[in-house]
């Protein structure tokens, strides 16, 4: 009974926020893929703004597989995430990468992003 209660909460983590807002992406990416026009503001920063609460809900889910369903991150943690992702993306990878461009913006989304995953996913 134990294992049963213990494997629902984890599957609990990937809440129907976090299919919504997988389900805004796989949208813009076919969006993109049929090459439709799309206003600016989603060409260049629906995905900085959708990155950070999708890829830290599946972190906890899997950290919680492993280390236990009450697992949550901390805000220090949270902060961690946003200057990594900030920094690989908008300082370091535009300096070697020409695919990769530098805008302050971008940043910001991260943050508003790890602001909408810590305040409503990391439950």
């Amino acid at each position: 009974m134990a294992d049963r209660v213990a494997g629902r909460l984890k599957w609990e983590t990937l809440s129907p926020l976090f299919w919504a807002l997988t389900a805004v992406y796989l949208g813009h990416v076919a969006w993109r893929w049929l090459d439709l026009p799309r206003p600016r503001w989603v060409q260049h920063y629906l995905d900085d703004l959708l990155c950070l609460p999708l890829v830290l809900t599946v972190t906890l889910f899997v950290l919680r597989y492993f280390y236990g369903t009450q697992l949550r991150l901390s805000r220090y943690q949270m902060a961690f995430a946003v200057i990594y992702f900030s920094l690989a993306f908008e300082v370091f990878f535009p300096k070697f990468m020409p695919r990769y461009t530098s805008d302050w913006l971008d940043a910001a989304l991260y943050a508003v992003g790890g602001f909408i995953f810590y305040r409503f996913l990391n439950k």
